[in-house]
């Protein structure tokens, strides 16, 4: 079983009513609790789960590294929506050897986590059984301005990522921080089209934003920011860094689309964002530009169960 092909199937079954008006396909779910003090009455809600030799590696990292980074995966996914976050509930099944001292760093790191996000920890569950680590995030927020989807894309577009991709494997993909200031700062100074975080890479991600918004997109290769240590693996392992950036995953950088007219507000608010290319009509299509050379998009990033 593929991750994507289940994935797919729940988006198809997903339905809205009056009181889920954003159901399964974006990065957070959206319900109304109509009260005063929230923007139309829309709450943001996210659950993800973080797993031992999946997510991290409890031989290797620390109680406090793995915490943060359950606790961040989650707040990512709020950056994803412009959301600011709100809350979180932490769900954690302990293997029977972990100590209370240990517990209490994992918790730590959590908590450490969740304060620089500006929430709170509220609730949770805990529990001890005999196999791996499994952390489970539940996330409250609440959007912008605006709730940002995935599916807004438009024809002429201009896409954008933020930071630099590739390489987190050599330590990013555990200290890495949510782009949560710099995501609501962009619908601050412009309209937001689309938009979703990078985790699983952007040769996956960038189609499943394309497929929301019924959209293509040409991307300009040399235009693709990569981080030196997408270099740094290049040099180990004879990959092109260029196939790092794309395909390494857990950036959790932000993908976005906007106007043109709006894009060229990015350079005078001086963001660490990059254009790397345009939204087409062609539905589903993605054109990798090296040069004046078109290549097909790769087939590559992080896929549960592929």
């Amino acid at each position: 079983m593929k991750e994507s092909d289940l994935l797919a199937w729940l988006y198809k079954s997903a339905s809205k009513s009056a009181v889920v008006p954003l159901p399964i396909g974006d990065d957070m779910a959206g319900i109304l609790l109509p009260q005063k003090g929230t923007r139309n009455g829309l709450t943001l809600l996210k659950i993800d789960q973080c797993l031992d030799r999946v997510h991290f590696d409890l031989r290797r990292h620390t109680p406090e590294q793995i915490g943060r980074k359950a606790v961040n995966r989650c707040l990512s996914d709020c950056a994803a929506m412009a959301a600011l976050p709100v809350a979180v509930l932490i769900s954690v099944a302990l293997p029977k050897a972990a100590s209370l001292p240990w517990a209490k760093r994992l918790f730590r790191g959590c908590r450490t986590a969740a304060q620089k996000g500006s929430c709170s920890i509220v609730g949770g569950d805990t529990a001890v059984w005999d196999q791996r680590l499994a952390i489970t995030v539940a996330a409250v927020g609440m959007p912008a301005k605006y709730a940002v989807l995935r599916s807004g894309a438009q024809p002429g577009d201009v896409l954008c990522v933020s930071g630099r991709l590739g390489g987190s494997i050599l330590g990013r993909h555990l200290s890495f921080s949510p782009r949560i200031v710099l995501a609501r700062r962009l619908t601050e100074i412009c309209r937001v089209h689309a938009m979703m975080d990078i985790s699983d890479g952007l040769a996956i991600d960038l189609p499943r934003l394309l497929s929301m918004s019924g959209v293509g997109a040409k991307v300009v290769a040399r235009r693709i920011p990569i981080h030196p240590d997408a270099h740094r693996l290049s040099r180990h392992d004879g990959q092109r860094a260029l196939y790092h950036a794309l395909c390494d995953g857990e950036d959790y950088e932000l993908l976005f689309t906007l106007s043109r007219r709006d894009a060229a507000k990015l350079g005078t608010a001086r963001l660490p964002v990059s254009i790397i290319g345009e939204i087409t009509g062609n539905i589903n299509e993605i054109i990798l530009l090296h040069d004046e050379d078109k290549q097909p998009w790769p087939v590559g990033g992080w896929n549960h169960g592929g």
